[in-house]
């Protein structure tokens, strides 16, 4: 029997790698597919928690055993997601068993979460937060849960654009929180705490009854993010319609000052705004209050003597903001301040 070449050698060689390369190939392709079969039935990744206090179950299902709570915005890692899709309410979605900070552990409805990618954490939060706050229903519990997630996020994330947005949620939901409970609930848990809480951001205005949040704090975030024009114009609205502490009880220097600090303050910033138009409104409503009141025979609205130079200062600074827009509206509210100033000489 001839002895095998070195060309016959090569072609054996060749074959058992052409073998080896055909089995690890399938072997790749049966490994791939066991693993997204894998993942298609046990879940995978994180998700976030999109709603106050969810409810943990002991199984896949709303009546079984509650076995925790989770708060709004917790990330949570998936252990294993439910075979078949169930109809909770008006939603339909898995059931996911989760693992939390803490050690908690059960079953979550997959309509009370979203997916959570760490890479895009700051949109994620914004847009979160920004779900939220629209929310012109939600109750108290609702926007006390979304304050403290905002205080969470506002460590984690280093954007500036998404840092600022979440800065300015906060406050408004702050704002929320504080107008969803009445003057006869103020001394009641869970209320006095929370006020109690927040004392350093909060004011409490005699007349109306109520805590503020202070507007100082928003005309901050305007100065803070100017670099950022729309973002610093929305802050500065918020001042300008976040209610000041006090009554001025027909003094007229004190309502024309109240509207130099806040929508006319408005005007000298953006007077070309998008909500100039909604300033210079509510300048009007207030000029037509206290045309109408001075056009009787017993006035509310007064100047004592003393106190009408500083008035007519008051008057010049308004003026002067007014006049900045560009709304065909303000040559009647000019001659209308005019008239109430004459009223005063």
């Amino acid at each position: 029997m001839p002895s095998p070449t070195n060309s016959d050698c090569r072609a054996a060689v060749d074959r058992l790698r052409q073998r080896v390369f055909v089995a690890v190939a399938i072997l790749v392709l049966l490994v791939a597919n066991a693993a997204t079969t894998s993942a298609a039935r046990q879940g995978e990744g994180s998700l976030i928690v999109k709603a106050s206090g969810v409810r943990l179950r002991e199984r896949p299902d709303t009546g079984a055993a509650e076995v925790g709570r989770l708060q709004l915005g917790s990330v949570i890692a998936v252990v294993e997601r439910a075979a078949e899709k169930t109809k909770v309410g008006a939603s339909e979605d898995y059931w996911y068993l989760v693992s939390a900070q803490g050690g908690a552990r059960g079953w979550v409805f997959g309509g009370l979460v979203a997916p959570f990618d760490p890479t895009r954490r700051e949109e994620i939060y914004v847009k979160l937060s920004n779900d939220k706050t629209s929310n012109a229903s939600a109750t108290f519990a609702e926007m006390s849960d979304l304050v403290r997630f905002l205080d969470r996020a506002v460590k984690e994330v280093t954007r500036r654009d998404a840092l600022g947005e979440l800065e300015l949620a906060r406050l408004v939901a702050l704002a929320h929180s504080l107008a969803s409970f009445s003057i006869q609930d103020q001394e009641k848990p869970p209320y006095k705490s929370w006020t109690a809480e927040h004392e350093r951001e909060i004011v409490y205005s005699e007349p109306s009854g109520q805590w503020l949040v202070r507007a100082d704090l928003f005309w901050n975030l305007q100065r803070k993010y100017r670099s950022l024009p729309l973002l610093a114009e929305r802050a500065a609205w918020e001042a300008a319609q976040t209610p000041l502490p006090g009554e001025c009880e027909g003094y007229l220097p004190c309502h024309l000052g109240l509207e130099t600090m806040t929508n006319g303050n408005y005007l000298e910033l953006y007077p070309r705004g998008a909500h100039a138009d909604a300033a210079l409104a509510n300048i009007a409503e207030l000029l037509g209050q206290i045309s109408e009141d001075l056009r009787g025979s017993d006035p509310v609205y007064n100047v004592p003597r003393e106190d009408r130079a500083d008035f007519h200062k008051l008057v010049a600074t308004l003026r002067t903001q007014i006049a900045l827009t560009a709304s065909p509206k303000k040559a009647g509210l000019l001659k209308q301040l005019e008239a109430i100033t004459r009223r005063f000489p």
